[in-house]
């Protein structure tokens, strides 16, 4: 069983060695959460010299050699070459990255690795879905991201964000934590749930910003 976590890599350094789809894959979500990505590949494809055209990672043009990894936080072996990837691992454990490699079943031959694996991911923005097997079943993990892409289609994202700028108001009107997160609890009801779904969000923010409204107006009479 692995351990799950929300890492920040926001500014830090990420290197990935490989150029083919599967690295330009690993590349584009290390981008999304902000990472600095170092590529090091000879031979890189399309979709990634398109990153490199945008300046958005930057690419070392030679094969892998021991030595060739800068320090950072986290390493992601995706060649084709097994042999490359475990003497790249090798070095990459000696300077302490948090290590990736595209065969999750791999074992390093030394015992003071990190290894992690990457969920299959949905992401809307900053709403974030992983689903993961532990390596047992990948075609299942990546069955139920599409089951999840169609339930939690990009009107969430939006919907977050409303969520978001309300909480301060909803914690200034509702003091009590219990009330709170009751309150919380009534308003994620399956009626809001379809409104967002279907694209009704603004009658989904309706009953949400009624139903605060009418728990102060409780308030007040109570007061009085």
């Amino acid at each position: 069983m692995t351990y799950p976590i929300n890492l920040d890599i926001n500014d830090k350094i990420c290197v990935v060695l490989g150029g083919g789809k599967v690295a330009f894959r690993k590349v584009n979500g290390l981008l999304k959460a902000g990472g600095k990505v170092i590529l090091i590949a000879p031979e890189i494809c399309d979709e990634l010299k398109n990153l490199v055209n945008d300046q958005k990672i930057t690419w070392r043009c030679e094969s892998y050699s021991v030595g060739c990894l800068p320090n950072g936080l986290i390493f992601i072996a995706a060649t084709n070459d097994p042999k490359i990837n475990e003497l790249a691992m090798i070095e990459a454990s000696e300077k302490n990255f948090l290590i990736n490699n595209v065969n999750s079943n791999y074992q390093l031959p030394i015992t003071n690795y990190k290894l992690f694996t990457v969920p299959a991911i949905v992401r809307r923005e900053n709403l974030m879905l992983t689903i993961s097997t532990d390596g047992l079943s990948p075609a299942l993990s990546k069955l139920i991201r599409e089951q999840l892409e169609k339930i939690f289609n990009e009107n969430f994202a939006e919907f977050l964000k409303f969520l978001s700028e309300i909480r301060d108001e909803v914690k200034n009107k509702i003091a009590d934590v219990n009330e709170r997160e009751q309150f919380w609890r009534n308003v994620m009801s399956n009626e809001n749930f379809s409104l967002v779904q279907q694209g009704e969000i603004n009658k989904a923010e309706v009953n949400i910003q009624n139903a605060l409204n009418s728990y102060r107006s409780k308030s007040q009479n109570s007061i009085h």
